[in-house]
């Protein structure tokens, strides 16, 4: 990803969600983006957690500044 973070979410694809992007640590972040997943799917909607890892912030410009920690696993 562009700004090296995950992305949770909807897509324009009824039923389609993404939970990917991880990288290398995907395996310690699993239960807890596993339950924000879950709400997602559930709600169809992302909650407070996911709402800034949308697909979505490619478009409208709004990245997360992760580049730093994401680093560290490499």
């Amino acid at each position: 990803c562009p700004d090296a973070s995950p992305i949770l979410s909807k897509t324009d694809v009824k039923g389609l969600y993404f939970n990917c992007g991880w990288g290398t640590g995907g395996f310690k972040a699993t239960p807890g983006s596993g339950h924000v997943f879950a709400d997602l799917i559930a709600n169809d909607r992302p909650n407070s957690i996911a709402a800034p890892y949308a697909l979505d912030r490619f478009q409208t410009g709004l990245l997360i500044d992760e580049h730093g920690a994401a680093g560290v696993a490499h």
